[in-house]
């Protein structure tokens, strides 16, 4: 299943890309962000790795809870400054056959604004039950984003 999101702010993209990297570190002030745990970051080049745990307790949908006895998710991802596009992938742990969000965020200048785009593909190989799992999954995933662009918007002091 595919989707596409896209977040505006009132702001450069200067200023928007520093919100994207700074708000990790300051997570006292974002309770939103406290499920994520970065287990791993290196700098390459123009390429930054993560990887990061993302807790779903209390979140995962009944039709997943049977599936995963890990309720958690794996994102490794690749952030370019060059280009500053971040493609990622999303799993539970050693279960990729559940499902598995792959993607692609490009960051950009739009005038006096700046955007984040997202191109975004849920695949799941769980017999009888995959476009269920998609389409929940999706859900979640659009919530994330959302609440990812509000702790963005609020890191910037244009949105409380």
């Amino acid at each position: 299943m595919k989707y596409q999101v896209t977040h505006t702010f009132p702001v450069t993209l200067e200023k928007l890309l520093h919100a994207r990297e700074e708000r990790y570190k300051h997570l006292d002030q974002f309770p939103d962000l406290k499920n994520v745990t970065l287990l791993e970051e290196k700098k390459e080049g123009n390429l930054i790795h993560q990887k990061r745990k993302v807790s779903l307790e209390g979140s995962m949908p009944a039709v997943l809870s049977a599936a995963l006895n890990d309720l958690s998710l794996l994102e490794e991802s690749t952030f370019d400054i060059t280009t500053n596009t971040h493609e990622f992938k999303i799993s539970p742990p050693g279960k990729d056959n559940v499902f598995v969000i792959k993607g692609k965020s490009k960051y950009e200048a739009s005038g006096a604004e700046s955007k984040r785009s997202y191109d975004v593909d849920v695949v799941s190989s769980l017999l009888f039950v995959s476009p269920i799992v998609e389409k929940a999954i999706e859900e979640i995933h659009k919530h994330s984003l959302e609440k990812d662009r509000k702790s963005i918007a609020k890191f910037l002091g244009v949105e409380s």
